[in-house]
């Protein structure tokens, strides 16, 4: 089964989610592209919206390497399984970490300059993306997300790769998805559309505010 785009994939993940209405519950996208399916989310259960902004450290292949992420507010995770298995120095890595501290700054600039972060202490999050292949970006945010106080925490993707899933667990108090897998290489191959979303449609996204609860077709 593929997906058509983010959207249907967010309408999807809505329905199982249908329990959380009246729960105050905040949604949060896991960066752009879970944005647009937290977005279809936030409108179901009438919650607020909100991007979580993170940042791989990867180094460009082939074959192209993870072996972190940056999140909002300074906190860096690393992927010491990656880093194993590779040769890479130590300095590398440190460059690699800059330069993802970089972008990442520059992002929280364009989106926190019109958007200011949803409060969400002794709420009910649901943290949102298109997938997960690896997890590190998601353990990533839900560190930012424990650290900024949140109640409890609701990890929402249309597909995984099911050991990921399995780590993840520890980490949330809910797991919804659509399509664990044994295996996921990529996760734009259970896309049929899989385009980049510009700062521009995921800051229309944040400023289409108030939401209201909506319905989708089964």
């Amino acid at each position: 089964m593929r997906f058509r785009d983010r959207r249907e994939a967010g309408e999807r993940l809505a329905l199982r989610l249908r329990p959380l209405r009246g729960d105050r519950a905040v949604v949060l996208g896991l960066s752009e592209g879970g944005l647009v399916v937290a977005g279809r989310i936030a409108d179901v259960l009438g919650a607020p919206l909100d991007i979580l902004l993170t940042r791989r450290i990867e180094a460009a292949g082939p074959p192209a390497a993870m072996f972190g992420a940056v999140g909002e507010g300074g906190l860096l995770v690393w992927d010491h399984g990656a880093i194993r298995r590779s040769d890479i120095a130590p300095e590398d890595l440190t460059r690699l970490a800059g330069r993802a501290r970089a972008e990442l700054a520059r992002r929280v600039a364009v989106y926190r300059h019109t958007v200011a972060p949803v409060a969400i202490a002794g709420r009910t999050v649901v943290l949102a993306d298109d997938g997960a292949a690896t997890g590190t970006t998601a353990y990533t945010a839900i560190r930012v997300l424990r650290a900024r106080q949140a109640a409890r925490i609701v990890l929402a993707v249309p597909v995984a790769q099911a050991s990921v899933l399995d780590r993840l667990a520890r980490e949330v108090d809910q797991i919804t998805c659509l399509r664990p897998l044994p295996w996921l290489q990529a996760v734009r191959n259970s896309y049929r559309k899989f385009a980049v979303v510009a700062d521009a449609e995921a800051l229309e996204l944040l400023h289409h505010e108030p939401r209201l609860p909506t319905e989708v077709r089964r």
